[in-house]
């Protein structure tokens, strides 16, 4: 089953940026110090090219964008704003903001499909959302993400794959807990009349 706890792996993006640590580097970062911004590519590159190569399923392309992505973020990096009181979870979401437009903007150049975004959705859903069976490989994965919205791929990837929450999703992109929750759902039900439901493994290997 494609579970709807997130990640432990990412769970810990405190850990592996506490707050005041993320305050500290971004403010050496808008001087342009080469430590800083070293730092946060250490940090954010290996995630970042996760949640691109889930995108195009091509590891040059998936690099391409990957790059460009700290490209857009040393450009405007200096302007940087961080709203709220986490600083850690305001910097990882501008990044991967940065990494779901570039994501756009590239599907539009190959002429793919750009989804229609759905519709917001404020009806209260359970915690829980939605619980479907599917033990899937990383292939079947990126083949059954392919056939969601660009809105409801990046959801799953950032609330599964990323490990933040619905609210933390829905700063992010802009939208009401409610909304994402709903995208979720409807995503998974999605994915599960897609992938063959009857089986009883789920974990997501590879």
């Amino acid at each position: 089953m494609l579970s709807t706890a997130p990640s432990p792996a990412a769970d810990s993006l405190h850990q592996l940026l506490p707050p005041a640590e993320a305050r500290e580097l971004l403010r050496r970062a808008q001087k342009y110090e080469e430590r800083a911004l070293t730092r946060l590519y250490n940090i954010f590159s290996d995630r970042v090219f996760r949640f691109v190569y889930y995108r195009v399923q091509d590891r040059p392309r998936a690099e391409d964008l990957t790059n460009e992505v700290f490209v857009r973020m040393l450009e405007n990096v200096e302007n940087f704003r961080p709203s709220g009181e986490d600083a850690s979870l305001a910097l990882t979401g501008w990044i991967f903001t940065i990494a779901r437009n570039l994501l756009i903007d590239d599907f539009r150049r190959q002429k793919i499909r750009a989804a229609e975004p759905l519709p917001e959705d404020d009806t209260e859903l359970a915690d829980e959302s939605f619980d479907v069976d599917l033990h899937l490989t990383r292939a079947e994965l990126q083949t059954a993400l392919a056939q969601l919205t660009e809105e409801q791929q990046t959801v799953l990837l950032l609330r599964f794959e990323e490990g933040f929450t619905s609210a933390q999703v829905a700063k992010i992109m802009g939208k009401t807990d409610m909304a994402i929750k709903a995208l979720q759902r409807r995503a998974l039900a999605t994915m599960a009349r897609l992938l063959d439901p009857a089986r009883d493994d789920i974990a997501i290997t590879g």
